[in-house]
């Protein structure tokens, strides 16, 4: 298990920086909060990769996840805990997407902040148990 590695502390913002997708366990402190998240990638099937994460902490904490989304990818899209959280950047959409629940009817005003090669920078104040998934399609 790594200790701290990838955790970027500064003045502004606590959390973990994610280029690689690889599975990885991370733990930490945050205001007298022990934090351990736990990172698995998974292929489901040929065109697509699941990067997922797990959050276990005494008390709900604020953090940033730094996610690198691949630049090779054709699309992507973030759920946390089943529900859409960013959707597609591309209208190329697979026939057959990962399980998400989307909570919009007007597909055409959708905006999404995800792009590749880019990182994607998410702060929130994590429960425990929290589920982020990353689907990236190729």
């Amino acid at each position: 298990m790594e200790e701290n590695t990838n955790l970027v502390r500064g003045d502004l913002f606590t959390g973990i920086v994610v280029s690689e997708l690889e599975d990885k366990e991370y733990q930490f402190k945050i205001d007298d909060s022990d934090v351990h998240v736990t990172q698995r990638v998974t292929s489901p099937k040929e065109d697509r990769k699941v990067l997922g994460f797990l959050f276990l902490m005494d008390k709900p904490s604020r953090f940033r996840l730094d996610i690198l989304v691949p630049e090779n990818c054709k699309n992507a899209q973030f759920s946390l805990n089943d529900k859409e959280l960013l959707g597609f950047f591309s209208k190329d959409i697979p026939e057959d997407p990962e399980y998400v629940e989307v909570r919009h009817c007007n597909d055409e005003a959708k905006y999404t902040p995800l792009a590749p090669g880019k990182f994607q920078s998410l702060n929130f104040r994590w429960e425990s148990g929290d589920v982020l998934k990353c689907f990236f399609y190729y």
